[in-house]
């Protein structure tokens, strides 16, 4: 997946109201991968893990390796 469709697919997640809202964030701050991944709120920053980590990728393998990254990263961050 290249990196405009990834900043797409970012845009469209943080885009939900509820997600929005619920977790206070402007999606307008985040206009690329790079952005989100540099920000202080825990959601923004696993959302963009998950949409780089996986990239497409079908292999258990990289699948693994995003859930692992992810799942440390929000025990670290947000209990």
């Amino acid at each position: 997946m290249s990196n405009e469709n990834k900043n797409k697919m970012l845009q469209l997640v943080l885009s939900d109201n509820n997600l929005s809202s619920f977790y206070e964030y402007n999606v307008e701050d985040f206009p690329t991968i790079k952005d989100a991944l540099r920000s202080e709120n825990p959601v923004v920053v696993t959302i963009a893990k998950i949409i780089s980590g996986l990239s497409g990728s079908s292999e258990k393998s990289a699948k693994k390796e995003v859930y692992t990254e992810v799942f440390n990263y929000l025990k670290d961050n947000l209990l």
